[in-house]
């Protein structure tokens, strides 16, 4: 019979654990992966550009109502700043959609809501600060709520987007401060509404963000684990191993499998396994470096690929992580059980020629012969080196 209370607690842990997941995700781009950020600027540009496109052909249609109602000196003055402000937007999605950064993504938003509260100033000067709260001229002092209001479409961070934000705010204050309506009771039941707009505004951009950080790593990481799974590792592997290519660096290949794993689902239950497949891949998240690679390549296999890495630096890893492994202690869920493990590793390393598929073959090869040897070791297999053990194998059968 189950335990409320202890499922409650689970429960409570899981809701813990999400929430101290996502909050520094949510927070700043900071803590994001290199990968992670590789997608939201792509997902960023898409909406950056369309937005400074739409935007710059609905600035551009306003310009007849400028003509039509402002004095004929004010309405040619913004016409033309607005003609100008549109070209700027244009010029932004053109520049936007050729880059590939994050950073060059954030400076384009930057840009983009500057250019705007900067047609806001200068509109606000033509017209001479209005005070009042009627007329043509009470349509433009609303365009602060509208430049808060686009940016509803973007998946941004909650840093990301206070300052973008504290753009329009500080502009607006000049501009009330100018017109001499700073603390007038109507400014001030503004303020608020506009307040409550930039929150959900805020709340919008957020759960953008937060969609697309769960598709992400619903897409990307491995469920049990959370680190990457085989697609994700393989293609960020294959993007590393071009660049020391490029370099002159060398590269490595670590292929890591749990001795006897299948014992410990049979004694122990899947339940016990997971633990010890997350206790695992946990322990060798902390080990290495951030720019190493690390995920599960299926079952119990693990890789880690070790960028600039020779192969005395590989096998000198191996052994150190053969001995941290040993002292191992994963909790399986049982009381205060632990279970010692022990593994295998295969290494390779890239030579002139190689393919990230010769680099794991040769690895599985000499993953096989720490089998053969008795497990708990790591073998090295070099270009050009074929172990027979198998072929053995079949000749003493």
């Amino acid at each position: 019979m189950t335990n409320p209370s202890k499922g409650m607690q689970d429960n409570q842990e899981q809701l813990f654990k999400t929430l101290k997941l996502y909050i520094p995700d949510l927070w700043s781009a900071k803590a994001h992966s290199a990968s992670f950020q590789n997608t939201r600027s792509g997902y960023l540009r898409d909406r950056i550009s369309m937005l400074a496109i739409v935007w710059g052909i609905l600035i551009i249609l306003w310009v007849p109502f400028d003509l039509i109602f402002l004095s004929d000196s004010q309405g040619i003055e913004i016409a033309i700043s607005r003609v100008a402000l549109a070209a700027y937007l244009f010029t932004i999605a053109k520049y936007n959609n050729r880059q590939t950064s994050l950073k060059k993504a954030q400076w384009c938003m930057t840009l983009m809501v500057a250019g705007l509260n900067l047609f806001y100033l200068y509109s606000m000067q033509v017209l001479d600060f209005p005070n009042g709260n009627s007329g043509i001229e009470y349509g433009y002092t609303l365009l602060p709520i509208l430049h808060v209001a686009i940016l509803t479409i973007l998946p941004v961070t909650i840093k990301e987007s206070l300052g973008l934000l504290f753009i329009t705010a500080v502009t607006q204050l000049f501009v009330e401060f100018q017109a001499d309506r700073l603390l007038t009771p109507e400014n001030l039941a503004d303020y608020w509404l506009q307040n409550v707009l930039a929150m959900m505004v805020i709340w919008s951009q957020l759960s953008k963000l937060y969609m697309l950080m769960r598709l992400y790593r619903q897409a990307t990481l491995d469920p049990l684990t959370g680190i990457y799974n085989r697609r994700m590792l393989l293609q960020l592997a294959n993007k590393s191993i071009s660049h020391c290519e490029i370099k002159g660096q060398p590269f490595s290949v670590l292929i890591f499998d749990i001795d006897k794993f299948k014992r410990i689902n049979d004694t122990w239950g899947h339940g016990a396994g997971d633990k010890v497949l997350r206790g695992f891949a946990n322990f060798m998240q902390s080990k290495i470096r951030k720019t190493d690679l690390f995920g599960r390549y299926g079952g119990e296999e693990f890789i880690l690929f070790l960028p600039r890495c020779n192969s005395d630096m590989a096998e000198k890893i191996a052994e150190r992580m053969l001995r941290y492994i040993r002292q191992l202690d994963l909790p399986i869920g049982y009381g205060e059980t632990k279970l010692k493990i022990t593994t295998c590793i295969g290494i390779s390393t890239y030579s002139s020629g190689d393919t990230l598929s010769s680099m794991i073959e040769r690895a599985d090869r000499a993953l096989y012969e720490c089998k053969d040897s008795g497990r708990d070791c790591s073998r090295f297999h070099p270009v050009g080196f074929r172990y027979q053990g198998n072929e053995r194998r079949k000749a003493i059968a």
